[in-house]
């Protein structure tokens, strides 16, 4: 049975998701994300990935045509509808979709080449037990490519935002998580920059890291 958390983030995607694409802010984190991932793990055609936290896959999308197959997850049913029709429209036949959560139902038998995600980790209430499952799942060699905010003080979401359960994290925090379950090769580097205004009405800025590592 999932968490309180995730139940309340499954509920709040599924009512989102036709809109989340229209947001030109979330549209150009994902650009960002994706091709800091394309500059920082050496993608291949023949690699098997999994993408954790999906949403409606505006980044697994640019990663999908470099990658043998993309099975992208992610709590919400109504986001993963909104992926597979665009998955569908755009001729995407290596990229499937599954509804989990790692939190509580086991995970794939298969092995990946490539685990990634973007602006999950926060919703993660155990987030260094996401990580150990992740290792498991990955191929000896294999990377791991996580995207989330740097730390901060709670003003990037609204006071009515539910099911977060960080304010972004250190990276220096996740890598020595990372390396202590056996990750090695462990990079960061900045991905992209929000702006938006916080509490005060004021534009602010909030740094988007990309860490990778490999099994």
């Amino acid at each position: 049975m999932s968490s309180p958390v995730q139940e309340t983030n499954r509920n709040r995607f599924d009512r989102i998701a036709a809109e989340w694409d229209d947001s030109p802010t979330r549209r150009n984190l994902a650009a960002g994300v994706a091709a800091a991932i394309t500059a920082a793990v050496p993608l291949a055609s023949t690699w098997k990935a999994l993408e954790y936290g999906c949403g409606t896959g505006l980044v697994g999308a640019q990663l999908a045509p470099h990658l043998g197959h993309l099975l992208a997850c992610d709590l919400s049913p109504g986001m993963l509808s909104i992926l597979a029709d665009k998955a569908h429209a755009s001729g995407l036949d290596n990229l499937a979709t599954r509804q989990l959560d790692l939190t509580c139902e086991p995970p794939p038998a298969e092995r990946y080449d490539l685990i990634f995600s973007s602006m999950t980790l926060h919703h993660i209430p155990d987030v260094p037990a996401l990580l150990a499952t992740f290792h498991g799942m990955l191929r000896d060699g294999g990377w791991l490519a996580l995207a989330d905010l740097d730390a901060e003080d709670g003003s990037f979401h609204s006071s009515e935002a539910e099911g977060v359960a960080h304010h972004g994290f250190e990276r220096i925090e996740l890598s020595q998580w990372l390396e202590k379950i056996g990750f090695r090769e462990i990079q960061t580097c900045t991905a992209h920059t929000i702006e938006k205004n916080a509490t005060e009405d004021r534009p602010r800025s909030y740094p988007v890291f990309l860490l990778t590592a490999r099994r």
